[in-house]
């Protein structure tokens, strides 16, 4: 059985219910792993316990750093307002009480991690960015500094250990869900039509007179010129623009194929259509795209074999909580 007791914290009465925005926005607009940890003058981050799991404590600095990124990846510069903070908060305490209960699994079942393990780890974790500065900063941002760094690793590379023994290799993937998925998926991703998209400019001329076309090449050596080749700056009156205009290839033909050979942002020659002259401007071309399974079912399987991977380790997540005590603070009083 699940036991889960929830204890009030008079301690952050003020610091989330009477002030929640004043401490949170700088948190949450700065890094949460600066050395000024502090909770409203409740003395270090790191003291303030916000949860207990089977007696392991989750502190205030966990908290802050993980809104802080939940703030960061799924928000954005999105304004955090008291109901978004809220739903931030829990789903950082959430987070952080099923890392632990995971934890705790796997450090239970995997030897201990050694030196050369978390320092082999870091090596690769350098390779992903391309300067010394870039990797500290990620370390910083995310870490504190490099000690915080290894310190995780410390605790995470049992699980990610246990993960690659208990559901990595048990996962198989047949070749008929292969199939299945590359059906599902290949509209959108393996058998795309070739796309043209275009500046349309719609002239007011009389498609008859020989001087039209004259007219239409000036404004069109004038836009170049003079308006940094963007239609859109022409003073109004001459025609009229429809931008970023996608071409069907059947019922555009004409400026379809007047376009489809262009380079970008490069102009047609004058495009009569039904009586009417156009020139276009190439914006955007994508080359059609008709993958076979064979060509791609190396890509879709992997694509599978993560999926339900993901799946089995979700539903191991899912009973994590079955018979721990985890005690939550009570951060709203």
């Amino acid at each position: 059985m699940n036991k889960q007791t929830t204890k009030r914290l008079p301690l952050l009465s003020l610091v989330i219910a009477i002030t929640w925005l004043s401490w949170l926005m700088p948190i949450l607009a700065s890094d949460a792993g600066d050395k000024a940890d502090e909770t409203m003058g409740h003395g270090s981050a790191k003291d303030v316990v916000v949860a207990k799991v089977n007696g392991a404590i989750i502190n205030m600095e966990q908290l802050m750093r993980t809104m802080s990124q939940i703030s960061r990846t799924k928000h954005g510069s999105e304004e955090v307002s008291p109901l978004l903070a809220e739903k931030i908060q829990k789903e950082a305490i959430d987070k952080l009480v099923i890392e632990e209960l995971a934890v705790q699994v796997a450090t239970a079942k995997m030897p201990k991690v050694t030196n050369e393990q978390v320092e082999a780890k870091i090596k690769a974790l350098k390779k992903k960015y391309k300067t010394e500065d870039a990797f500290k900063k990620y370390v910083d941002d995310e870490f504190g500094d490099l000690a915080g760094l290894k310190k995780q690793l410390t605790r995470s590379l049992p699980l990610e250990f246990f993960i690659n023994q208990e559901f990595e290799a048990k996962v198989t993937v047949s070749d008929a869900e292969v199939e299945q998925a590359y059906e599902a998926t290949k509209a959108q991703s393996f058998v795309t039509p070739e796309l043209v998209q275009v500046n349309d400019l719609l002239f007011f001329l009389d498609a008859a007179s020989p001087d039209s076309a004259e007219v239409i090449e000036k404004v069109k050596k004038s836009i170049v010129d003079q308006y940094n080749n963007d239609p859109s700056q022409f003073p109004p009156g001459t025609f009229a623009l429809q931008k970023n205009l996608p071409l069907d290839m059947v019922k555009d033909k004409a400026m379809y194929e007047a376009a489809k050979g262009l380079k970008e942002y490069g102009w047609s020659a004058p495009v009569n259509v039904e009586g009417n002259l156009h020139a276009v401007q190439l914006v955007g071309y994508k080359p059609a795209v008709n993958k076979s399974l064979t060509e791609v079912a190396p890509q879709v399987k992997q694509q599978v074999h993560m999926q339900k991977r993901q799946a089995m380790i979700n539903d191991w997540l899912s009973g994590l909580r079955q018979g721990a005590n985890v005690e939550l603070m009570d951060l709203t009083r």
